[in-house]
């Protein structure tokens, strides 16, 4: 019989107290198709990787990340590059990105029961590797990672109750941060696919996995997908004033083309800030990580992911 793990962060997102019931009858889903289940809250702060890779040591090969994306983001820092495992997730968080591209349903139990029939796939992870206080760090991310505003505004909220506000807290603290920062300007080094290097000024650059980062943010991402090959790659121009808004603003309006400020280029790696006196933040899957210099890259086959048939079209066995 297989058997699952559910990795829930029981501070994620909302409804904290029937949380566990919530997944006991998720267990009992999985057990009706012949899944043994075993419930796992986290012990702390970036304790899921570690949690995940018992739970496959103690026999479990479906582990299924049960919270938002920053739980799904310290799960796969234990499993990547792990073949005996497969990921799905249970939606509980406040942003729930790659759950939105998935098409996941954010009722719990209907989640899992289109996970099970889904295709799993070896994709693709993105590592992002930066400066931190103790040395150069690597960390893994499957929705988004960049330095400049974004990195920024996650650094300012590293002791705000995201589960609490919701999406309103990015929405309120992106406004004052706009209105009241300056970004640093920053050399900006890629390999096109198929193309040769490049260099220029950016005061934002991200690297972007899905095709809708959801709520204000959706149309700032164009057509990726986390088992593409390549990175997407969305830099924007100085001077940041006009830069940032012309992005929202072309985007919302599908004029993005015509940006004169914004491009995105498909990647295999990129590079930034280095030799910087004053350093940018970084963030990985919502999640702030370091500083700038700053590498990014793609490992193949790094994890098996639960997929739509649409979106598995080259499947590897269950």
């Amino acid at each position: 019989m297989t058997r699952a793990a559910l990795i829930f962060n029981p501070h994620a997102g909302r409804g904290g107290p029937s949380r566990l019931a919530t997944l006991e009858r998720v267990a009992d889903v999985l057990l009706s198709r012949g899944l043994e289940a075993e419930i796992i809250a986290t012990t702390g702060a970036g304790s899921a990787g570690a949690q995940a890779v018992d739970a496959v040591a103690d026999g479990a090969n479906l582990i299924f990340a049960c919270g938002g994306d920053g739980t799904l983001h310290e799960m796969i820092q234990g499993l990547a590059l792990n073949p005996s495992a497969t990921v799905g997730i249970i939606p509980f968080g406040s942003g729930n990105v790659l759950a939105r591209h998935l098409g996941l349903s954010f009722n719990p139990t209907e989640a899992v029961r289109q996970q099970l029939d889904f295709t799993p796939r070896s994709i693709p992870l993105g590592r992002v590797t930066c400066e931190t206080p103790t040395g150069p760090r690597s960390r893994y991310f499957t929705v988004i990672a960049g330095a400049g505003p974004d990195g920024m505004l996650v650094y300012g909220m590293l002791a705000a109750s995201k589960q609490r506000l919701g999406r309103s807290i990015y929405y309120l603290r992106s406004a004052r941060l706009f209105l009241s920062s300056r970004f640093s300007t920053f050399r900006v080094r890629a390999t096109p696919h198929n193309g040769e290097p490049l260099e220029r000024d950016a005061v934002s650059a991200m690297a972007i996995r899905v095709s809708d980062l959801g709520g204000l943010f959706s149309p700032l991402a164009h057509g990726a997908s986390p088992a593409d090959e390549t990175l997407k790659l969305a830099l924007t121009a100085p001077p940041f004033h006009l830069a940032l808004p012309a992005w929202f603003a072309t985007s919302w309006t599908r004029t993005h083309r015509w940006n004169p400020y914004t491009q995105q280029l498909n990647v295999d790696t990129f590079s930034c800030g280095s030799g910087l006196q004053q350093r940018v933040h970084v963030q990985a899957d919502g999640e702030w990580i370091g500083t700038t210099p700053m590498r990014v890259e793609l490992v193949p086959n790094a994890l098996r992911l639960l997929m739509p048939a649409a979106q598995a079209t080259s499947p590897t066995e269950p």
